[in-house]
Parts: C-alpha cells; sequence; structure tokens
C-alpha cells in the first residue's frame, strides 16, 4: 500500500460489504473477496462510464448492462476489463484506503 492512506471508518463497516460509499469526491463500493482481501472498487463503469449499482451481489452498469463480480470487480462480459480499485487496510480497527485507483 502507498504512503497515502485515506481513513475510512472503523472496521464494523465490513459487516456491511458490499457497501457504497464516497472516497475524495468519488462512488465506490466497499468489498471483501473469499480470501478476505479488503478493497475499493470504483463506481464507474470502465466501458460506458456509467455509474455502477449492485444487484443480486453482482454490479452492473445501467448504461450498456456489462456485469462486474461483487468481490473482485471482474467483468463477467469480457476477460480484459474490471473496475478500478484501491487497496484497503485494516489497521487497529480502522480501515485506510490507498490513496490511488489502479
Amino acid at each position: 500500500m502507498s504512503d497515502t492512506r485515506i481513513p475510512l471508518g472503523s472496521a464494523e463497516m465490513l459487516a456491511e460489504v458490499p457497501m457504497s460509499l464516497e472516497v475524495e469526491g468519488k462512488p465506490y463500493w466497499l468489498t471483501k473477496d473469499e480470501e478476505g482481501r479488503i478493497a475499493l472498487l470504483l463506481a464507474f463503469c470502465p466501458h460506458a462510464g456509467g455509474e455502477v449499482l449492485l444487484a443480486d451481489g453482482e454490479f452492473y452498469c445501467p448504461l450498456h448492462y456489462w456485469t462486474f463480480d461483487g468481490r473482485s470487480g471482474a467483468c463477467t462480459n469480457r476477460d480484459d476489463e474490471r473496475l478500478m480499485r484501491r487497496d484497503v487496510e485494516l489497521v487497529d480497527g480502522l480501515l485506510y484506503a490507498s490513496g490511488s485507483d489502479y
């Protein structure tokens, strides 16, 4: 994780994942995958730029109906697309996001 950390809140937030939240003015989804890795997924479709919504455990873009895995952000329509993400670190009961998307 980069040296820049953005405080998100208490680890208790993980009981509600996936959950939407705003970080630095952008919409994200807070997620946790099967291996326990915590991440923020940018809630913008890499294809059409639409805001990504959640339904039935899967993220989707309402503009062109691309869908994304609800934990990893991988596109289920194309192998070469995914939602941008930020790593999240748990330190002393608090969640911190890395300073940039990748």
